[in-house]
């Protein structure tokens, strides 16, 4: 299968159960790792993943996720990615936080809504904002809980709200406790989408160096599936975001 010259070859393979082929391959000077499979079906789809490991219970990983989601270099609007959301034929978008990584998705079976996607996608991954004012939106800032200047100030943020009602759940509670205690050494002791005692913790500044050390191509796995070009998507891979970078340890 054709495959584009910034990309190299690691591994092919037909998986008979389920009629598809298999294809890796590297780009060759980010190291960013693209893994394809080749099936008749149009509903295509995309990922781009990073490994994140957290090293508290900030909710970095969770906070970076939603941010890089609220304007980036190519498309500075607010929320390019609920703005597609409404406008996009896609048959599935989102974003999510894991213990140790990171996953942008989507899928769509009309081409041009592909690459529109695609273009976002990759541009808010590589090339966020991560405005100032984004950070205290999505993840914490302090209101007046009130309508006058008496109020108390209380913490907001959309990541802080949405881990307070999460955390509120007893099994939640037990879970992230036994987690906790069975990995004591490791990324898994932190609590990866925020407890909101140490949320505020965090800082604009944390929040890009998480970003810089993290969502690097060399840090990344793009995964295609679908019946749209191989060729293509490398190319747009290229073109659109890994050219403008070097290889990372």
């Amino acid at each position: 299968m054709p495959h584009h010259e910034a990309f190299e070859p690691l591994d092919t393979r037909h998986i008979g159960a389920l009629n598809v082929d298999y294809l890796a391959f590297r780009h060759t000077v980010t190291g960013a790792r693209h893994l394809h499979i080749d099936a008749d079906d149009a509903n295509n789809g995309f990922m781009v993943a990073f490994p994140t490991l957290p090293q508290d219970s900030t909710g970095v990983a969770h906070i970076l996720e939603h941010t890089t989601l609220c304007g980036s270099e190519r498309f500075p609007v607010r929320d390019p990615f609920f703005m597609m959301l409404r406008r996009s034929l896609n048959s599935f978008m989102n974003a999510m936080t894991s213990s140790d990584y990171t996953a942008y998705p989507f899928a769509t079976k009309n081409r041009k809504d592909y690459d529109n996607l695609l273009a976002v996608y990759l541009d808010a991954v590589f090339f966020p904002l991560l405005d100032e004012l984004d950070f205290a939106q999505e993840g914490h800032r302090l209101e007046l809980d009130g309508g006058d200047a008496d109020a108390p100030l209380v913490y907001k943020g959309v990541v802080f709200n949405e881990m307070k009602g999460a955390m509120s759940s007893p099994t939640t509670q037990l879970w992230f406790h036994l987690q906790n205690g069975l990995f004591p050494t490791t990324t898994y002791h932190y609590n990866s989408g925020g407890d909101p005692a140490h949320i505020p913790e965090l800082t604009w500044e944390q929040l890009k160096r998480f970003h810089a050390a993290h969502y690097h191509p060399s840090n990344a796995v793009l995964m295609t599936y679908g019946n749209f070009p191989l060729l293509e998507h490398q190319a747009h891979f290229h073109d659109w975001a890994l050219k403008r970078f070097s290889a990372q340890s």
